[in-house]
């Protein structure tokens, strides 16, 4: 990979969302800045979530185990801006409700599942690191 990484300024409205069947937790989202296309060490992208969507429940554990979790990214950190929305976070140990302009970091080692709780369609952003893709 070219570790000479350039700034770059992206417009949400020119990115192609994938669709939640193909996407990694199963609801609509948009990679907005990754390893491949932007050599960076970090994953931002934006989620869409209908009122009732779930998420599947991914894994950030060291290694993985398909009883705990459908998906597994490795042992990454992982944060959510909500712009608009409620949401559910679950984890191992708990849950957060989430709102707009809500901030929840995800530690790496756990298993997590989400799901929009409210009557409105949720929008927020998500970084990870290291970079997924």
């Amino acid at each position: 990979m070219d570790r000479n990484p350039r700034p770059v300024h992206i417009k949400l409205a020119e990115l192609t969302p994938r669709d939640a069947a193909t996407a990694p937790t199963r609801v609509r989202i948009a990679r907005i800045i990754t390893r491949a296309e932007h050599q960076s060490e970090l994953t931002q992208g934006v989620c869409w979530m209908e009122p009732g969507e779930q998420t599947n429940r991914w894994s950030s554990r060291e290694e993985f185990d398909p009883t705990e979790a459908d998906h597994w990214y490795g042992p990454v950190d992982e944060t959510y801006y909500v712009i608009r929305g409620r949401l559910r976070l679950t984890w191992d140990e708990g849950v957060f409700e989430l709102e707009a302009d809500d901030t929840v970091y995800l530690a790496p080692g756990w298993t997590y599942h989400l799901e929009n709780v409210g009557d409105e369609p949720a929008f927020f952003v998500y970084n990870m690191t290291p970079a997924q893709e």
